[in-house]
């Protein structure tokens, strides 16, 4: 409690303060001391703030002091201005200034008031034209310019100016008027604008509202007619249509009752009195004004305003219409007849008709059926002969078909990349694989540099094609919905137009295009017909005639691959192909028959067969067939790859196989009889052929059989090629003693085979007849279900020949006993040969 200092509000008097001990005395003190200070202070910043308000009052109280002296100066003024004795004297001077102004000239003042405000109206006129200015009110100025032009030239004097005035205000009038066509052309000009432009129309040249009809009307058919005639402007016929149906529509709603208000308000005003004329500074009417004259001053325009009724003006504009729309179809068929672009045609057809549908209801009388006929004629016109110019150009493709066989190069022409080349191995597929794909379809299937050509040609056409195609999709598949809700027929009404835009015209449309495009397909079918007609192989041209054979081919072969879509259902039959795959076949034919020919005449005169170590069973029978049988296959089949391998349809298989078979008849009819003995002998009751051989000796067996490649060699070195002649029996009789000739010639002394190996051989050359029975199969024969299970004959087999001879010289050699067993041993035969060509079908898989 003695270190705490005590409150000094709560003493008495100051003799409280030293009750206290001296510490708490001396910490009063302090207390008190400062207290002291900040009271100080606090009364310093008080009293600051006092003064400087107070301040600022003086500053106030004089700043008002000098604006009171002011205003009793200015008060002062104006009491001694407002004297009326000094009013009064003012008075009485104007009074004689006014008497004195009256006896001026009149008639000089008169006279230059005139002049100064014609002189301004032609600037005025100017001003108003350049800056798009009301042409009502240009028309008012030209009016009284006129009126003051009159009016000065029947002074005593006129000065020479006024010519030069009136050719300018010739000029000025001219300008105003082209200005109104230009709002009447416009599409953009409201009903007050294109009301303001007639009022001023007549004003210029003083009509009446029949006659501003009249020219409203020429005015509208001239803006139509050049619309219409700007060729190249997809845009003009929309804003002709436009016009036409804006004409319509404003005539209805201005003719005859609101123009004639406007006229008739003309009529109550002196021009000018008016407000718009007042406006004008550059006439100073607030001067010119009293010297222009009553008759200038007070002039009110006469209009007959009142002369256009109703009907009249309704029998006008039926006749304009008719005319109007006329000239519209007219333009419209000359503006799409250049038109080359399909979508432009549909997209023009949409417009036109979308506008004309939308705005059906405000051109009911002027034949709306009878202009929709005529809009969709013309347009269906078009894009009918667009059809036929786009599928005519098939025909470019018949002439670059001509031009590639006139100029045809063999190994140049049919030139195409081989499959596994560098360029293809190397190919860079980082930007996709699009690229590697199309190689390897052109590959494939035979792109050569001829078929490149036409299928380039025929792509570009496909795809105009394909454009037509989906643009009467797109025709078809239009709704008229929107634009036939905004009219007012009844629902059948509004179904038939749907019908006719959304189903007849694509109806039509559709047939012209599909019987244009079976047309111009036919036509390229028997184009080529002619030129499979002209490929009649010449001597020493077979290959080039089957190369030009396999160019058509893939040529058809790509074109009806990618057929428009409209013509899939009708069927493009083309008689010309199989010609083409026999002539092909014809030449991949010839090199293998004419080896295996060779090999069997050669084959005929061994003495022993080296396939029978490789006979199996229980009897020993053959299971593989002979290396000749073989080596025929494997060479057709090479001579096929060269062709190219997409030739080889399934059609085209059949049709080599059938040739295959009626080249080897001929040499079948060699083995129908294998001889006995030669050099010599008699030979199946054939005289020797080989006497004049006698004194050479024999080789030695083991030098006869000759291996099958050797031999070829040797017979090939040796013996010049020597077909077989007429298919007689004479000449099957030379045939064989010349095949017996040519391999005395090509082994020497040729000796008589044993009975075992002469039945050996029979009997592997029926496995071989069995085994190509097999591979010229073709898959439309239907073999019959009793065979050859329960019918060992060869009525279906593919080479009867062949296995009937081959049977038949087995058979007269064997007993009633033997023949079971011979049945079934062929059915075994039969098992065996199926089954190997089962396992080696697929290296012959252009054959499979």
């Amino acid at each position: 409690m003695a270190g705490e200092a005590p409150d000094p509000k709560t003493f008495g008097s100051w003799e409280d303060a030293f009750r206290y001990p001296i510490a708490a005395v001396r910490a009063m003190e302090r207390q008190l001391g400062n207290d002291i200070s900040s009271n100080r202070e606090k009364l310093r910043s008080l009293v600051g703030t006092s003064y400087r308000d107070l301040l600022g009052t003086a500053e106030s109280i004089i700043e008002m002091d000098e604006q009171m002296q002011q205003v009793e100066s200015y008060l002062g003024d104006m009491g001694r201005r407002c004297n009326s004795r000094l009013l009064e004297k003012k008075a009485v001077n104007l009074r004689a200034l006014g008497k004195d102004g009256r006896t001026i000239d009149r008639e000089r003042y008169a006279f230059a008031s005139q002049l100064a405000v014609l002189r301004s109206c032609p600037d005025v006129i100017s001003r108003l034209l350049r800056g798009q200015g009301s042409v009502l009110l240009t028309a008012k100025v030209l009016v009284i310019s006129r009126l003051l032009h009159k009016k000065l030239s029947q002074c005593k004097q006129p000065p020479p100016y006024l010519e030069v005035l009136r050719s300018r205000l010739a000029g000025l009038r001219r300008r105003l008027l082209v200005d109104i066509d230009r709002r009447f052309q416009s599409l953009d000009s409201s009903e007050s604008v294109l009301v303001e432009a007639m009022c001023a129309f007549s004003l210029a040249t003083s009509s009446s509202s029949t006659d501003v009809l009249r020219h409203f009307h020429h005015v509208r058919q001239s803006a139509i007619s050049e619309l219409g005639q700007k060729r190249g402007d997809d845009k003009g016929i929309s804003k002709s249509l436009r016009l036409v149906v804006r004409t319509l529509k404003d005539c209805r709603t201005i003719f005859p009752t609101p123009l004639a208000r406007a006229l008739e308000t003309l009529k109550v005003t002196p021009l000018l009195q008016g407000s718009d004329v007042c406006s004008l500074k550059e006439l100073n009417l607030d001067i010119h004004q009293r010297w222009l004259g009553d008759d200038v001053a007070s002039f009110t325009p006469y209009i007959r305003h009142a002369d256009l009724q109703k009907t009249e003006a309704s029998r006008l504009l039926e006749q304009w219409s008719k005319n109007a729309f006329s000239s519209f179809l007219k333009h419209l068929c000359q503006i799409i007849e250049d038109v080359k672009s399909p979508a432009v045609v549909v997209q023009l057809r949409q417009e036109v008709l979308e506008l004309w549908l939308s705005n059906k209801r405000h051109v009911i009388s002027a034949g709306t059926f009878d202009v929709l006929d005529g809009i969709r004629k013309a347009f269906n016109n078009k894009f009918r002969d667009i059809i036929h110019q786009k599928t005519a150009s098939l025909s470019d493709i018949s002439s670059s078909l001509a031009t590639l066989l006139r100029g045809w190069e063999s190994a140049v022409s049919d030139t195409c990349p081989p499959m596994w080349d560098d360029a293809i191995i190397s190919m860079d597929i980082g930007s996709g694989g699009n690229a590697l794909r199309n190689a390897l379809y052109t590959r494939a299937y035979g792109r050569s540099n001829a078929v490149a050509v036409v299928s380039a040609a025929y792509t570009t056409w496909l795809e105009d094609i394909n454009s037509l195609e989906r643009l009467i999709t797109q025709l078809q598949e239009k709704k008229w919905t929107d634009e036939l809700d905004d009219m007012d027929d009844d629902d059948e009404t509004l179904e038939d137009l749907h019908n006719m835009l959304s189903a007849d015209d694509p109806h039509l449309l559709h047939e012209t295009f599909e019987n244009d495009l079976m047309d111009n397909f036919q036509a390229l079918r028997g184009t080529i017909q002619s030129h499979v007609e002209k490929l009649q192989p010449n001597k020493g041209d077979d290959v080039v005639s089957a190369q030009k054979s396999a160019f058509l081919l893939r040529v058809w072969r790509d074109i009806i691959s990618r057929l428009p879509s409209i013509c899939r259902d009708h069927g493009l039959e083309a008689p010309f192909i199989p010609t083409l795959q026999t002539q092909i076949s014809g030449t991949v034919l010839q090199n293998p028959i004419s080896q295996c020919d060779k090999r069997i005449s050669r084959y005929l005169y061994r003495n022993q067969l080296q396939a029978r170590i490789l006979w199996e069973g229980d009897p020993q029978l053959p299971v593989l067939p002979s290396p000749w049988a073989f080596r025929l296959l494997h060479e057709t089949i090479m001579s096929m790859a060269d062709f190219g391998v997409d030739i080889w349809t399934s059609q085209a298989t059949d049709i080599l196989k059938q040739e295959m078979r009626d080249s080897l008849a001929p040499i079948v009819k060699k083995l129908r009889e294998l001889p006995r003995q030669v050099n010599g002998h008699e030979a199946n009751g054939e005289s020797d052929v080989n006497a004049e051989n006698d004194s050479q000796s024999p080789e030695k067996g083991g030098e006869n059989d000759l291996q099958e490649g050797e031999g070829d060699q040797n017979y090939e070195a040796k013996d010049g090629e020597k077909e077989s002649g007429e298919e007689t029996e004479n000449g099957i009789k030379e045939d064989r003693m010349s095949t017996q000739k040519a391999a005395v010639h090509a082994f020497g002394h040729v000796s008589a085979p044993s009975e075992e190996v002469w039945r050996n051989t029979r009997i592997q050359r029926l496995f071989d007849a069995l085994y190509l029975d097999y591979a010229l199969n073709v898959k439309s024969r239907v073999r019959s279900p009793d065979d050859p299970d329960n019918n060992p004959g060869f009525e279906n087999a593919m080479l009867p020949d062949l296995l009937e001879s081959a049977q038949s010289n087995i058979l007269d050699e064997l007993n009633t006993e033997d023949i079971a067993q011979w049945n079934r041993n062929l059915y075994r035969m039969r098992k065996d040969a199926e089954a190997y060509w089962k396992r080696t079908e697929l290296l012959f898989a252009l054959l499979a």
